[in-house]
């Protein structure tokens, strides 16, 4: 069974849409609301369907953020939500009794060839607002000093997205953010997605993004 490590906090039991949050052992899995199957689809089918769909859904409220972290991935039709989508039901959605679960702190907002971040480490100030602090590994493969921040706050219950990018640089090892809606103890599935990118010689380059937990 996949797991969702909890963050700062506890988590939630209920359905959201078409999304049922659920614990587990005090972890909170994700999956979809169950439905009628295709009489004339395998299982196996009837699988892919419903993981695409779980896909699909969770990622629907990050189309703008996609964009963004997926830029350099845009060839054609082809768009950032589709390479998120192609990652996410390759690393973060996994069988549990031949029905998919969704791991978010799998899932990765943007991604690319920068490197990373280090260390980076989510705490709460007040209600409103919360502190991103990481270990400045400027010179350390092409990361460097004046690589700028992208943090990506994504309320699951609610489906609705807030995101800030180039706030801070690589350097300063720090960033705080204050939240433009609820205090953060009212969403207990808010997760917060940070990465770093470049842009040099008119080209933009992300990082591969990390999830740093859970607010509430």
């Amino acid at each position: 069974m996949g797991k969702v490590t909890d963050g700062l906090l506890g988590g939630i039991s209920g359905k959201v849409g078409n999304l049922v949050f659920y614990q587990v052992n005090g972890e909170t899995l994700i999956r979809t609301k169950p439905g009628a199957g295709s009489v004339s689809s395998s299982s196996l089918q009837t699988y892919h369907q419903k993981a695409f769909a779980l896909a699909q859904e969770f990622l629907s409220p990050l189309k703008k953020e996609l964009a963004i972290g997926f830029g350099a991935f845009k060839r054609g039709t082809k768009r950032g939500i589709d390479r998120a989508k192609s990652l996410l039901l390759k690393n973060a959605i996994y069988p549990n009794e031949g029905i998919p679960v969704l791991q978010p702190q799998k899932v990765l907002v943007s991604s690319g060839d920068l490197t990373g971040v280090d260390g980076g480490v989510l705490s709460r100030i007040d209600p409103y607002r919360f502190r991103i602090e990481w270990n400045n590994n400027s010179w350390d493969g092409s990361a460097r000093d004046g690589d700028k921040s992208f943090v990506v706050v994504y309320d699951t219950e609610e489906a609705r997205v807030f995101s800030i990018k180039g706030a801070s640089y690589r350097k300063d090892g720090f960033q705080e953010v204050e939240l433009p809606w609820s205090p953060i103890n009212q969403n207990p599935n808010t997760y917060v997605y940070f990465s770093f990118f470049s842009e040099r010689s008119t080209k933009v380059e992300f990082s591969d993004s990390i999830c740093l937990g859970k607010l509430g």
